[in-house]
């Protein structure tokens, strides 16, 4: 309902018609995103993981767009919605949650710009500058190319989404990996190679 409701925000009409085919329109496509994990393992690998990151990466950009004139609210906030949709695709249901062979052979970033190029062109008249756009914010969206990225972000809004996306991932990777700690220890955990240092809680 949330992510719904953000969705209703979206002006450009092209854009607005894109994310509401799929994720209004499209239940059976609904259904597997709700219940889909957005990683095997690190961040968000459990049922809703893929929601709840979509969400929260999303959020993150509507405050980015509302203070950064630069951006381009509705091209972000789109981006943002998709970023992740290879994910679907990427990795099997529970409870398996493993790398399906298209997983393994094209990765969730190339998938999900595939995914949304075959949506866009069901679109009548979609500006090809605006599609462009978009699929390049989503295959950037890890910010380096040492991090499965195919390119580094060339738009203000694939910057915005590579650190939005960046950000809840490692803070949910630092909440998961206290989860277990109990609250009133300061006791220093050890390495850990996903945050690469040794954490505690404050």
């Amino acid at each position: 309902a949330e992510l719904k409701g953000i969705i209703a925000t979206i002006k450009e009409p092209h854009l607005k018609q894109l994310t509401e085919e799929c994720f209004i329109n499209d239940k059976e496509f609904v259904k597997e995103f709700k219940i889909h994990s957005a990683a095997k393992s690190v961040h968000h690998g459990f049922i809703g993981g893929l929601l709840q990151h979509t969400l929260a990466v999303t959020k993150m950009c509507v405050f980015l767009a509302d203070n950064y004139p630069i951006l381009d609210r509705d091209l972000l906030v789109t981006a943002a919605i998709f970023h992740d949709i290879g994910k679907v695709s990427e990795l099997s249901d529970f409870p398996a949650n493993d790398y399906t062979d298209d997983g393994q052979l094209l990765g969730h970033i190339m998938i999900g710009a595939m995914e949304v190029q075959k949506h866009i062109d069901q679109i009548a008249g979609f500006p090809k500058r605006t599609a462009s756009e978009l699929i390049h914010c989503i295959l950037a969206h890890h910010g380096e190319l040492e991090y499965g990225s195919p390119k580094k972000p060339a738009l203000a809004e694939a910057i915005a989404l590579s650190f939005a996306d960046n950000s809840d991932a490692k803070l949910e990777t630092m909440r998961e990996a206290l989860s277990n700690i109990p609250e009133n220890s300061l006791e220093w955990q050890g390495f850990n190679r996903f945050l690469d240092s040794n954490i505690r809680r404050t």
